[in-house]
């Protein structure tokens, strides 16, 4: 891949392509990106949604403790937490008065297990798809890998068009207009 998009996606996504330097010896990743220009968008999109679905988690896993631990000082007679929970409404607001009420019988939310950042480790051309190779992750980023090297297979590598696995020496996808393998 180009230079310049190779830059782009290391620093649009920079949990992600954090090892993108570092020595042979600890990742695959210090070849850069090895497949052509077309592939950009479908590499850019999984990224997007990979760094997306961490950073959810984990903000809903922040939630979860901060409320939790909310509920448990509130059901001790400690509202302070519940005020700062609440900031912005009326003491005496219908609704606060009514979840305060509320707390008293609420049962603690379920807390996510804390989402380990993806780090990739290879992304590179392989029997005419994509290989997108990484650790961390859970069966949701499994699925969007999954998806993004099937999407390689009917997308033009050169040029990001529509395109069908081409056989021969060496397999490729590409649209008609880069069928043949320069």
């Amino acid at each position: 891949m180009e230079k310049k998009l190779d830059e782009l996606l290391c620093k649009k996504y920079p949990k992600l392509f954090r090892d993108r330097n570092a020595p042979m010896t600890e990742t695959c990743m210090c070849w850069g990106f090895s497949h052509g220009d077309g592939w950009f968008n479908i590499i850019s999109n999984l990224c997007a949604n990979i760094q997306h679905h961490i950073d959810g988690e984990a903000k809903q896993r922040k939630q979860a403790l901060a409320y939790n631990k909310m509920l448990a000082q509130a059901k001790t007679g400690n509202w302070k937490l519940f005020d700062t929970y609440y900031k912005g409404w009326k003491p005496n607001d219908p609704f606060i008065l009514a979840r305060r009420a509320d707390v008293q019988t609420d049962t603690p939310r379920e807390v996510p297990e804390k989402p380990h950042q993806v780090v990739v480790t290879q992304v590179k051309e392989k029997f005419g798809t994509l290989r997108f190779y990484y650790n961390g992750g859970d069966d949701y980023i499994r699925g969007l890998v999954s998806m993004a090297e099937a999407m390689s297979a009917t997308t033009c590598e050169e040029c990001g068009s529509a395109g069908i696995l081409r056989p021969g020496g060496w397999v490729h996808t590409a649209c008609d207009a880069h069928a043949e393998r320069k």
